[in-house]
């Protein structure tokens, strides 16, 4: 049997050990979340087995305690010849014009060279308790069938549907690519509208064709009360990795990207095909859900689907940016028991060096409790560091995982930092590894991991790091980092060190530190 990272119990986060949680489907009904994603077959790894994926279905009022459909709601069909054969793959769910929920997905087939297409199917309530799915792909008009010309004909997938009350029609975006143009950067949206749910216009332009990247995945497109709308999409090719957002005064745009310094990207490539429904009782939010990759210990490599990170939120500031961060009701929920470390300030001085302050080893977390959820938690002030952060699982090497906090420039109120999770140590080129004999391995990330630039951090703002098994995801200042730590190359999973504190050449204090242990909630 193939070995893998991320064997977490079965709960929210994955169907079970053997099998990955992978695009989220959320929609709101009535003030319950309805959360549909994709559930990789048990024990796959890579495409195209692990790809035959289908639709698991959770409820929840309160985005704490979930439960799940005994049954799929949708399946890939067993008939080769069907157009889903090989996996129903991302989509999205809406209340059509009959009071029902209905579901577009796409339809995987690799006798047809792995061409995709649209599929519809029904539900006969609002609650989604079954699905029906239409025998054909949804029809597009013949008047506009001919557009089709403009789009490469193998990616048309991961299809959102909205209704847009000013043109009073639903809108259908589909993520594409151009038929012509360099072949690294023709991904696009394409977008079909419709009166009915049932027969469908292709418009001849793309919708948005930023030039950058090979295809723009699970997009999704909404507005908030401040009158802007938000383009959100996944990009698996660099730069900027993960779910990114560009923003509009119009849902037609143009979709500029957020002048915060942040690109529109919240986290890293790890938190993945992340998708967002309103907050019940507060339209001001979204809930976005996302999932933090697994990775093959065989082959080292890293695979589609994982853990299900828990529900976070994003507002939109001032200038109409959004920033992301922890559902503070889920935090309140999981973290009721009292810290199992805390001090007031941990000061940490060191002129021209790096200095390390050990706290908590790994072995008062091993066991039972390794899989728990563990939220540190602390504030910072730093007059004259170069950087300064936390370790996680080092050793006496300091081989092991860093996040640094670099200060880039203050402000009133606050400051501006490079937030950064680093591997240490780095690979070596093949000259010097081949002298040493330090073969050292080289990751699709590259030495650096996950770096957030021009972050601001205001004096009284706490960071927060969520660890749960071997997944990390820190917050702070309005962005995410999410990573799955991997076991030692020399064996063993990380160090003798489950985090520490370290300065370089200067002071740090590390303010209102304390260090919790969760519980995962039953479902």
């Amino acid at each position: 049997m193939v070995s893998f990272t991320g064997a977490s119990p079965s709960s929210f986060r994955r169907l079970s050990p053997s099998q990955g949680s992978a695009d989220a489907i959320p929609i709101l009904v009535n003030s319950t979340y309805h959360l549909f994603h994709l559930t990789t077959p048990p024990h796959t790894v890579h495409h195209p087995e692990r790809l035959r994926s289908y639709w698991s279905h959770l409820r929840s009022r309160n985005l704490v305690k979930w439960s799940r459909d005994d049954s799929p709601s949708i399946i890939p069909d067993k008939d080769s010849a069907n157009h889903d054969a090989d996996g129903a793959w991302t989509g999205s769910a809406i209340i059509g014009p009959d009071g029902n929920m209905h579901i577009f997905y796409t339809g995987y087939n690799l006798s047809q060279d792995g061409k995709q297409v649209i599929i519809h199917a029904a539900s006969p309530d609002i609650e989604g308790s079954s699905f029906v799915k239409f025998p054909e792909p949804i029809s597009i008009t013949n008047e506009t069938v001919a557009n089709l010309a403009s789009f490469e004909d193998i990616d048309f997938r991961d299809p959102y549907v909205l209704f847009n009350q000013d043109e009073r029609q639903y809108w259908m975006l589909v993520a594409t690519r151009l038929a012509e143009g360099p072949y690294w950067t023709r991904g696009c949206l394409a977008l079909l509208t419709s009166t009915d749910l049932n027969t469908w216009h292709l418009e001849p332009e793309p919708f948005f064709a930023p030039n950058d990247m090979f295809c723009p995945e699970c997009p999704e497109l909404f507005t908030l009360p401040n009158g802007h709308w938000y383009l959100v999409y996944s990009r698996f090719s660099s730069p900027h990795s993960g779910t990114v957002y560009r923003m509009s005064d119009s849902p037609r745009g143009p979709f500029r990207k957020p002048k915060d310094g942040s690109a529109g990207r919240w986290d890293g490539r790890r938190w993945y095909a992340a998708k967002s429904c309103p907050k019940a009782g507060d339209p001001s939010k979204r809930v976005y859900f996302g999932w933090i990759a697994d990775r093959c210990e065989e082959d080292k490599k890293w695979m589609w689907g994982g853990d299900m990170a828990y529900p976070r939120q994003v507002y939109a500031t001032a200038d109409g940016s959004l920033r992301i961060e922890p559902v503070e009701e889920i935090m309140s929920e999981l973290f009721r028991s009292e810290p199992i470390f805390q001090r007031p300030s941990v000061k940490l001085n060191s002129l021209g060096a790096v200095k390390k302050h050990f706290l908590y080893p790994t072995s008062a977390s091993s066991g039972a409790t390794s899989s728990l959820p563990t939220l540190m938690s602390f504030k910072f002030s730093s007059s004259d560091a170069a950087s300064f952060g936390v370790l996680f699982h080092a050793d006496a090497d300091l081989s092991g995982y860093w996040l640094r906090f670099t200060p880039a420039q203050a402000g009133p109120g606050r400051s501006f930092f490079t937030i950064s999770l680093s591997l240490c140590p780095p690979s070596l080129d093949d000259f010097w590894a081949d002298q040493y004999k330090l073969y050292l391995p080289r990751e699709v990330d590259g030495h650096e991991l996950v770096r957030h630039d021009n972050v601001p951090v205001g004096q009284e703002e706490a960071v927060k790091v969520l660890m749960i098994g071997d997944t990390l995801e820190v917050f702070v200042g309005g962005r995410a980092i999410s990573y799955r730590f991997q076991p030692k190359q020399s064996g063993g999973k990380g160090g003798n060190l489950r985090y520490g504190l370290f300065v370089d050449d200067g002071e740090v204090t590390f303010n209102s530190f304390f260090s919790v242990v969760g519980n995962l909630p039953s479902i």
